[in-house]
């Protein structure tokens, strides 16, 4: 019998820092999403404080999320639009002019 597996929190840090947080059935599907190469084209074309948020060569990890970033995804997520993609929550914020593809703002975060 195969057990059930209810979406948990993670986060993606980018060199150490946590950077966005999306919901995934597993740690390996965290990851594997973690190194699709949209991600990291997102990533590279999001800019923080004028600097691309990744750089291309910072290494990226997935991890179960923090209490306080689950929080900052739950209270995004009641904002969101319903959609077929995935919700990705900013734990940083983004610079005005950058508008990554299909990201809408909510208060601090953006989402996916």
């Amino acid at each position: 019998m195969t057990p059930t597996l209810f979406p948990s929190i993670f986060t993606i840090e980018i060199g150490g820092i946590p950077t966005v947080t999306f919901e995934a059935k597993s740690l390996r599907e965290a990851s594997e999403i973690c190194n699709a190469p949209w991600l990291g084209e997102d990533l590279a074309s999001a800019h923080s404080d004028g600097a691309p948020l990744w750089d291309g060569k910072a290494p990226l990890r997935a991890r179960m999320g923090y209490a306080d970033e689950i929080a900052t995804f739950d209270d995004a997520s009641k904002d969101a639009q319903p959609s077929d993609g995935m919700l990705m929550v900013y734990l940083v914020e983004l610079d005005d002019n950058d508008s990554a593809e299909n990201f809408e703002p909510s208060p601090f975060t953006q989402q996916r």
